[in-house]
């Protein structure tokens, strides 16, 4: 069923597997400032089916935010500084937005909230997820003339 607009209804993840997951460009006033001076935004994530997650990204954890951005845009990235501006983190993640892959979600139900089940997400990025990897073609025997 889609709504009038035809779009996919959004259903939050709830089983662990693989899903192709499309990163969404946040909003610049989504991003925040805290008083430690770190940036943090919430991510959100849609596959084509409507499974959609949102997780927290934060330049306090930066090799967690390298690895997304990495895997994402398919680039080897450093990590973000960890008193980066709002502007900086949104820099630092527009090569990743828009970008779809495969990635592996663990899935733990973390109560709820308004009625509505609530979970926790950890993502891990299967090896070769970008690229479909050739199949090896066997060595031919010895002493075969050509």
């Amino acid at each position: 069923m889609t709504t009038e607009n035809n779009r996919v209804p959004l259903t939050s993840i709830s089983t662990n597997g693989t899903y192709k997951l499309k990163l969404i460009k946040p909003k610049f006033e989504k991003v925040k400032q805290w008083e430690d001076g770190t940036t943090s935004c919430r991510l959100f994530f849609v596959d084509d089916k409507g499974f959609c997650l949102s997780k927290n990204f934060s330049s306090k954890y930066g090799k967690a935010l390298a690895m997304l951005v990495g895997k994402f845009s398919g680039k080897f990235t450093n990590e973000i500084r960890l008193d980066a501006t709002p502007a900086e983190y949104m820099q630092y993640l527009e090569p990743a937005c828009g970008q779809t892959i495969l990635v592996g979600v663990e899935v733990e139900a973390n109560g709820e909230w308004q009625g509505k089940p609530q979970y926790k997400y950890k993502m891990t990025y299967p090896r070769g997820s970008q690229k479909p990897t050739a199949p090896e073609e066997p060595l031919p025997p010895e002493g075969v003339p050509f």
